[in-house]
Formats: structure tokens, sequence, C-alpha cells
């Protein structure tokens, strides 16, 4: 009788794969390739800008309407408090009321406080702490537009030759309709060696700076 023949086991070939993989590889670097030349001349960013605190003087700048603006905020606070009394723990309401109610107007700024009371502690022992800011808007007639910001002796070019880069750098907040001259001043400053930094505001939203901690940190990146 026939010997009926046991079935075996063939390794499969792996060449299919191996071409496959190939093939694949040789697409991407091709792929790679073209992507390369057609970029041409494109800049690469070659490192992420990063926040950093910073032990420099903040030069602040207020970025709205496509035009900015040079503020002080330590002389805007004093000409708001002007005429109050110091606050003590039975008053703390009021004065909180009468700096928030407060408007200064200069030449290119509006101004107004905001203010409002923390109580802490229990019915024997209580303290009070005031939280205040003051509120900075651009005059729509005032202020320097991109073009004005790189032109030899602007306001802008002035306050970059008063400044001192060792010990100043330049501070932004920038409202989304002004990111071109933010773009211009911001170069400028960094060109001429000073440290700068910036904060996003949304669509008519005032600089705020916060004069009791509750603020915006200045940093340079």
């Amino acid at each position: 009788m026939r010997r009926r023949r046991q079935p075996t086991f063939e390794q499969p070939s792996l060449v299919p794969m191996a071409d496959m993989l190939t093939n694949t590889v040789g697409i991407m670097l091709f792929i790679l390739i073209f992507a390369s030349l057609s970029a041409g001349t494109a800049a690469v960013l070659k490192h992420l800008p990063r926040e950093k605190p910073t032990h420099a003087r903040a030069v602040w700048m207020y970025c709205s309407g496509g035009k900015i603006v040079h503020f002080e905020p330590d002389m805007l606070a004093e000409k708001l408090v002007k005429g109050l009394r110091k606050p003590s723990f039975s008053t703390a309401d009021d004065w909180a009321h009468k700096f928030s109610s407060h408007t200064v107007d200069t030449d290119e700024l509006q101004v107004s406080g905001e203010a409002e009371t923390e109580y802490s502690g229990d019915l024997f022992q209580q303290s009070v702490r005031i939280k205040s800011a003051i509120l900075v808007r651009r005059k729509p007639s005032q202020g320097e537009d991109e073009v004005a910001v790189k032109a030899p002796g602007s306001a802008f070019q002035r306050l970059l030759a008063e400044k001192n880069k060792a010990t100043d750098f330049f501070f932004f907040y920038v409202d989304s309709d002004s990111i071109r001259v933010f773009r211009a001043a911001r170069d400028k400053a960094a060109t001429n060696g000073f440290g700068v930094g910036w904060t996003p505001l949304d669509a008519n939203e005032p600089a705020r700076i916060g004069l009791s901690g509750g603020g915006k940190v200045p940093t340079v990146q």
C-alpha cells in the first residue's frame, strides 16, 4: 500500500514584505525631499520662546486699534488715589467703591480704577484686603501706527533712546487688532538690545495692571 504523505510546514518567504517596506521608505524619502525643495528659503524657528522672570524695570506699552502708546502705571495710580484717604478696616468698602468710580484722562489715555475687598478671619478677629488695579485704554485718535513706529524721531524711537537696555525691558499689552504694530515695535526694541515680553488681549479689552499682586507679572520671552 502506498503510504500517505504527511503534510510539511513551509517557511513563508519574507521577500515580499521586504519589498513592501523598501517601497514605503522610498516613497516617504521622496516626499520629504520634495517638501524640503518646495519650502525654498522658508525660515525655520530654532527655538520656542519661553517666559522667564526678570529684575529689569518694565517699560509699559499698550497696542490697540492698530496703534501703540506708552504709559506709566505708578504715575496713573497716584492720580487715581489723589484725594482718597488711606483706607482702614472700617472704611475699606467705601474706599474700594470710590477708587472704582474714579477716572483719569491724559493726552493719550483714559484710565479707571478697579477695586474689591476680601475679608478673612472669625467673629473675634477679622482682617480685610483690598485688591486693586488700574484699567488703561487708548484714546481713539492717539498713538503711533506701524509706519510711525519705524520712522526716525517718532515717540517710540525717542523712548528707545531714553531707556537703558541693561536695566529696562519692554512689555506689551496687545489687542487682537494690533499685531502688526506690536511686531514692528517689538522687533525694533529687540534690535536695540532690549528684552521684550507681551500678553494678548481680547478685542477692546483694556490693559489691566494689578496694584496689589493680582495682575499680570511682566516677564521677558
